[in-house]
C-alpha cells in the first residue's frame, strides 16, 4: 500500500482496485498506517485521499527504505500496471467531463473567484514578446488576455471540445497571429524541451490526476530563467465545485505546491493570496541548468 502511494495520493476505492483488496481491508490497514504516522488523510467534505507523511523524520526513513527496495516487494509488476490504469482512468474521466460540458462551463463560472481581481498582476510578470504556455487553456479566455498584452501564446488542453471553443474565440475576438492551440495533457505537454519563456497554470492543478507531474513537465519545456505562475484554489469543501466544475482535488495546501515547484527547479517563489482569500498565486523562476541538464 505504501509503495503505490509513493507516486501520489489515492482514495480508498482506488487503492482497493489497484491492490485487489476489499475496501474494508484497505480502510483497516489505512487506519494502522495513519496511527503510525506513515500516512496522512487529505481532503475535506466529500473528498478523502490518502498520501504519505513526508514531514515526519521517522516516517521519512521508512519511506526511503521502501522506495529504494520497492521492486523487491511482492507483486511489483502487477501493482504498477494496475496503478497506471488507475491514473489513466482519472485522465479519461477528466477529458470526458470537459468534452461533455464545454458549452456549459461559462454558465457555472459564478462558483469560481473573479479572475479580474488578480490576473492582471500575474500577466504583468511576463515581458512583452515572450512566448508563454497556457497549460489547460480551456475556452481560451486567458489565451486572449495574454495575446492582447503582446505575448506569443501556446494554449494546451486535453479536451477537443474545449480546444475547439478556444479556437473559435481566438478567430472571432483576435487576429490569431501570435496564438497557437495544441491538443495535449498538462502532465505530458506537447512541447519541445526549453521551448517557452514562461508558463501559466490557471486553475488547472485541481483537475489533474497527478498535479506534481505538471511541474516536471513545466521545468522541461521552460527555458532557463523562465517563469512559472500557478493560480489555484485554497482548500475548500464546496461540493458544487466538484459536481459542476469536474474538480478532482478540493484545493491545495500552498506549501505542498511550493515543494513541487522547488523540486522541479523553480525558485525565488513569490506567494500571494487573492480572490477574497479563496485563491493563492505562486510564481517562481527556473534555475539555470548545466550542460548535463
Amino acid at each position: 500500500m505504501v509503495r503505490i502511494l509513493l507516486r501520489g495520493p489515492l482514495n480508498v476505492s482506488e487503492i482497493s482496485t489497484v491492490l485487489g483488496l476489499s475496501q474494508s481491508n484497505v480502510s483497516h490497514n489505512l487506519r494502522k498506517l495513519l496511527d503510525a504516522g506513515i500516512v496522512i488523510r487529505k481532503g475535506r467534505g466529500g473528498w478523502a485521499y490518502y498520501g504519505l507523511n513526508r514531514h515526519d523524520s521517522v516516517a521519512g526513513i521508512i519511506l526511503d527504505g521502501i522506495s529504494s527496495n520497492m521492486k523487491e516487494i511482492e507483486n511489483y509488476e502487477n501493482d504498477m500496471s494496475e496503478l497506471r490504469l488507475c491514473y489513466d482512468k482519472r485522465k479519461a474521466e477528466a477529458r470526458e467531463f470537459f468534452d461533455r460540458v464545454a458549452s456549459e462551463l461559462d454558465e457555472v463560472s459564478y462558483l469560481m473567484p473573479d479572475t479580474e481581481t488578480y490576473i492582471t498582476e500575474v500577466i504583468d510578470m511576463y515581458p512583452a514578446g515572450s512566448t508563454i504556455l497556457d497549460a489547460g487553456c480551456g475556452s481560451g479566455e486567458l489565451v486572449l488576455k495574454l495575446a492582447r498584452r503582446g505575448l506569443s501564446v501556446i494554449g494546451v488542453d486535453q479536451s477537443r471540445e474545449m480546444l475547439s471553443k478556444a479556437g473559435k474565440k481566438v478567430v472571432s475576438d483576435w487576429n490569431g497571429n501570435n496564438v497557437e492551440l495544441r491538443l495535449g495533457s498538462a502532465e505530458h505537454l506537447p512541447l519541445a524541451d526549453s521551448s517557452v519563456d514562461g508558463i501559466m497554470a490557471h486553475m488547472i492543478l485541481h483537475h489533474l490526476s497527478e498535479p506534481s507531474m505538471f511541474f516536471r513537465e513545466a521545468s522541461r519545456v521552460c527555458r532557463d530563467n523562465g517563469r512559472c505562475s500557478v493560480i489555484e484554489l485554497m482548500p475548500h469543501d464546496n461540493s458544487d465545485l466538484k459536481r459542476m466544475q469536474g474538480d478532482l482535488w478540493p484545493g491545495f495546501d500552498r506549501d505542498e505546491v511550493k515543494e513541487w515547484m522547488s523540486s522541479a527547479g523553480f525558485n525565488g517563489i513569490e506567494d500571494a493570496v487573492m480572490g477574497d482569500g479563496r485563491v493563492f498565486i505562486l510564481s517562481g523562476v527556473l534555475d539555470e541548468r548545466n550542460d548535463n541538464g
